[in-house]
């Protein structure tokens, strides 16, 4: 398998060495991770966003987000937003330093959370809430080896039942 990581992701995971997963950076039209096997593409594509990414993205960014959610969808793509921390933090609002001065986020993190749920509602993507870079890394690793091996479970259920 490969696993494929965005070329212009800006601080890209760290995956463990795993037997049989090469890790290539590649350009992807959508999302900053996916997977191949083979000359197989996975349907899934998982967006990464930091906390301060996720709020500057869905406040005055969201037209562009909510146009990648879009083009995944006419792509006929799973879209998988994966966010590096809790809900509970989200759930705490963010700040940030701009000028010197710690400024709060324009959007509470209760307006985040329901505008999240919303997006999984109304445009059916998933959302991840991991705790650490590490724990991301290795959930995005292993949701693609379970691909891997329940489509070679297809592949050979498939074989076993031809004449």
């Amino acid at each position: 398998m490969k696993l494929l990581v965005d070329t212009r992701e800006q601080l890209p995971l760290e995956f463990p060495q795993t037997v049989g997963v090469e890790v290539v950076p590649t350009a992807l039209p959508i999302g900053d991770y996916s997977a191949s096997y083979g000359e197989r593409l996975d349907p899934t594509v998982i967006e990464r966003k930091s906390i301060s990414d996720l709020f500057t993205s869905f406040t005055s960014g969201y037209e562009a987000e909510r146009a990648k959610i879009l083009k995944a969808i006419v792509l006929n793509l799973s879209y998988v937003l994966a966010i590096e921390t809790t809900a509970s933090e989200v759930l705490k609002g963010h700040s940030y330093w701009k000028s010197g001065e710690v400024h709060e986020s324009k959007k509470t993190g209760l307006a985040m959370i329901r505008q999240l749920m919303m997006l999984q509602a109304k445009y059916g993507i998933a959302v991840w809430f991991c705790t650490t870079r590490k724990e991301m890394a290795w959930r995005i690793l292993e949701y693609f080896l379970a691909k891997e091996r329940l489509m070679k479970k297809e592949s050979t259920h498939e074989l076993q039942e031809t004449p």
